[in-house]
């Protein structure tokens, strides 16, 4: 798995409308190449996990090109790319090969 990794320094005046538009922007990625789930933060951090590299380099790359990362009040701090080396929630933890490991007893 690889991830899209992102921070903003959001200017007080706009981070409420972006706040908004949490939703939207979660609910609009599930439709794209390779998605596997991603997390969103109030205040401009996201990581977005891809099954596979180039999806994550596909919309890292698209991002970019339309000019979406950085923008007037939004800075861009991080914008990379980067391999998922484990991960872990409620039912388990999934090692980098994508084998999921339930917690112990």
């Amino acid at each position: 798995m690889w991830a899209v990794v992102g921070v903003w320094d959001i200017d007080d005046e706009l981070i409420e409308g972006l706040r908004d538009q949490l939703t939207a922007m979660a609910s609009g990625k599930l439709a794209l190449p390779g998605f596997v789930h991603g997390t969103w933060t109030r205040d401009g951090h996201m990581i977005q996990v891809y099954a596979d590299e180039a999806s994550a380099r596909g919309y890292h790359q698209d991002m970019l090109d339309r000019e979406l990362v950085d923008r007037p009040g939004i800075r861009n701090l991080v914008w990379d790319v980067a391999e998922v080396g484990a991960e872990s929630d409620a039912s388990g933890w999934t090692d980098r090969d994508g084998v999921h490991h339930p917690p112990p007893a």
